[in-house]
């Protein structure tokens, strides 16, 4: 249940109602379609779930219904979230989302079928409600072809333009169609064809609204080898209200007026795959995919004296990759795979609407839209490989590419990059009771910027991990991993501006991790898990290779739990985590009580006690600990129910670094230990019913 404390604030009443009405009638029918004698095939299922973190409420809730009662059927589905976060003075903010999406189908004769389907959003925050229903037929003259025209209307509300915060809301409505079809025929000449369509458009004077899709493929094989191409269309529009107060207006007025933005896109995907051995296990692999889309917004129904920009938006990019993968080689069991990938994108923004505008606003405008122009170019290669030999295995993974990223005279943004990343491992049985495994991990990462301007922040980012660890399994029911991880990484800069200090870094970090579980008889467990993590951060002198640190974070973290499960499967655990973090503060602040020369306290006209601040470099303690829980119970015919929950008590102190005022040194260290506390609840609840 949701919490009765606290202020409520709610844009909209009526929609909550409305959907505690609609989860009623789902039920109801749901309810009615379980009792129906002639059903069969019947599904019915409702899921719900709960979540409180920190400063955010969820609920959540699935119903989906699909029964055949006779020759028809019916299907629905309802998805329902509701975030509620908590403000300033423990006010909450709602933001609701619902969407149910609905089809009723039955045969009726000489291969004719009768579809009814619709579709209803609605977002409470924006007071949007939108639905559509259709009605069609579906024809199926083949048997792997069938098209499915049908017409319905459209409803869509959601606020328009009006004085005051909360503007009148625009009910528009109008026809809609719609039809779908789905070719797949059986093989035409070693073709394999597969062909998806589906098309609406919506009439919701003033507005108007379409999608259009249709995805197609085709597949061959040649022996062994093996064709696949595949081609995706779409076309979608969007109109959405706009008020003049977003126009730029010519002559000063205060007539309300509602202008309409229209955004439609175009996108077309095509792409084509191989796969070809080459010589017993070595095989060649490749594919190519093109791209380009189209988007245009346009500014409908503005008023004379309003100045407003229409823009196209134009992206086209290529993208192929070729490479040679073998397996299973001998008794070594060797696998590897070398590709290389090559791939352009270019994208392009204008203004449309240019001749109808004042000179000077259109080169301002179309300056701006050009700056975000670029041509972008990617070439890359990788390489990947694995060998065993008896209890030993290694293992190979890396890769390295250069990116150029070319933009306009009047962008800065012209940079080029180059990353290589890899990693090598080393797996070993040592017996049947242990296993190490160790890995290395490196990375480099050079950005440079084109433009004189920016090369102050050309840099080099290399970065360096060892992975070593240890799994002790002694007995089936007990098993100990131990890790460790070393991690160093250094940023260095390629200029530094005179007069400036270098803003080289360096980071290194020591992290241990342990985890353990052993399973008692009776389905009763034990597990535990922990970690401890030192960073240090410096100023880093790359020429000397030493660093001047500046702060040092350290993290511990453990969690201990006892699980239950029974033999009907049900899974309860308890237990109890721990989490401290120290973190250097360059600036922290700490309040404590006021007094005047005597030592009395000062009180407010309320008779509340005074604080006053002071600010020293310092370090910050966070603490936090807490118990867990969770419960696992599957309730048999597809229902279950589960709750995770963890109560966090959270206590953050600080601690002072250089002098301090001597009168008052005492209280500001006592003001300082005492810190903040607070209690968070943490919980989660999902319950899936299947009725």
């Amino acid at each position: 249940m949701r919490p009765l404390s606290g202020t409520l604030p709610r844009t909209c009443g009526s929609p909550r109602l409305s959907y505690v009405g609609a989860a009623a009638r789902l039920l109801l029918l749901a309810a009615f379609l379980t009792a129906y004698p002639a059903v069969a095939q019947n599904e019915q299922v409702l899921t719900t779930g709960f979540e409180r973190d920190v400063n955010r409420y969820r609920w959540t809730s699935t119903a989906r219904i699909s029964q055949q009662i006779g020759s028809w059927r019916l299907d629905a589905d309802n998805q329902f979230q509701s975030n509620a976060f908590i403000l300033f003075g423990d006010r909450l903010n709602f933001r609701d989302e619902n969407l149910l999406t609905w089809q009723v189908e039955g045969p009726l004769h000489g291969g004719i079928d009768a579809r009814l389907r619709g579709r209803s959003l609605w977002y409470t925050q924006s007071r949007v409600f939108s639905q559509v229903v259709y009605s069609g037929l579906r024809f199926s003259p083949l048997e792997q072809f069938w098209i499915e025209p049908a017409v319905g209307f459209a409803w869509d509300r959601r606020p328009g333009i009006g004085e005051g915060e909360s503007p009148p809301l625009r009910a528009d409505f109008g026809p809609a169609y719609a039809t779908r079809l789905v070719w797949r025929p059986s093989p035409i000449n070693d073709y394999e064809i597969r062909v998806d369509a589906d098309a609406a458009f919506q009439v919701i004077n003033p507005r108007r609204a379409r999608e259009v899709r249709v995805t197609g493929d085709v597949a061959r094989r040649f022996d062994d080898v093996r064709l696949t191409s595949h081609v995706q269309y779409s076309n979608f529009r969007r109109d959405a209200y706009q008020s003049v107060s977003f126009l730029n207006r010519t002559t000063p007025t205060d007539r309300l007026s509602e202008t309409v933005e229209a955004t439609a896109s175009d996108t077309l995907l095509a792409g084509l795959e191989i796969e070809a051995p080459l010589y017993r296990e070595v095989q060649l692999t490749g594919r190519i995919d093109v791209g380009a889309n189209n988007r245009r917004i346009r500014t409908l129904r503005a008023p004379e004296d309003a100045l407003f920009f229409d823009t196209a938006f134009n992206r086209r990019s290529v993208d192929g990759q070729i490479g040679v993968g073998y397996g299973a080689l001998g008794g070594t069991r060797l696998m590897g795979h070398l590709s290389a990938q090559g791939g352009a994108e270019v994208e392009r923004r204008r203004l449309t609407n240019r001749e109808h505008l004042p000179a000077t606003q259109a080169a301002q405008k179309s300056n701006l839209l050009e700056q975000a122009d670029y041509d972008e170019g990617l070439l890359a290669l990788r390489a990947r490989g694995r060998a065993g030999l008896g209890r030993l295995t290694f293992s190979f993974d890396g890769s390295s590419s250069i990116r150029r990223h070319d933009t306009p005279e009047t962008n800065r943004d012209d940079r080029d990059e180059v990353y290589h990343n890899g990693q090598v491992g080393a797996l070993v049985d040592v017996n049947r009771y242990l296993t190490a495994d160790v890995r290395v991990l490196g990375t480099f990462y050079h950005t440079v910027y084109l433009s004189a301007s920016r090369s102050a922040e050309n840099n080099v980012q290399r970065s360096l991990r060892l992975r070593p660890a240890l799994t002790w399994t002694p007995s089936t029911r007990t098993r100990l991993r131990m890790g460790t991880e070393i991690r160093a990484t250094y940023t260095v800069h390629d200029f530094t501006l005179p007069g400036r200090r270098a803003a080289d870094q360096s980071a290194r970090e020591l992290r241990y991790t342990a985890e353990v579980e052993h399973r008692f008889g009776g389905g009763m467990g034990l597990f535990a898990e922990g970690s401890a993590s030192d960073l240090q951060l410096g100023r880093l002198l790359w020429d000397d290779f030493a660093e001047i640190p500046f702060d040092t974070l350290r993290t511990y973290s453990g969690w201990v739990r006892f699980q239950v499960q029974t033999s009907q499967g049900i899974t309860a655990d308890v237990g109890l985590r721990l989490f401290i973090r120290t973190d250097f503060e360059r600036s922290a602040t700490v309040r404590y009580p006021a007094v005047d020369d005597d030592g009395t306290a000062l009180l407010d006209p309320n008779g509340e006690p005074i604080e006053t601040g002071i600010t020293r470099p310092g370090r910050t303690i966070i603490e936090q600990i807490g118990p867990t829980c969770s419960i696992s119970w599957p309730m048999g015919g597809g229902s279950s129910l589960r709750v995770d929950g963890w109560l966090n008590v959270q206590h953050v102190r600080r601690a002072l670094y250089g002098q301090l005022p001597e009168q008052d040194v005492e209280r500001i260290r006592r003001a300082a230990h005492r810190g903040q506390r607070k209690i968070i609840p943490n919980l989660s609840m999902v319950a899936s019913w299947s009725l």
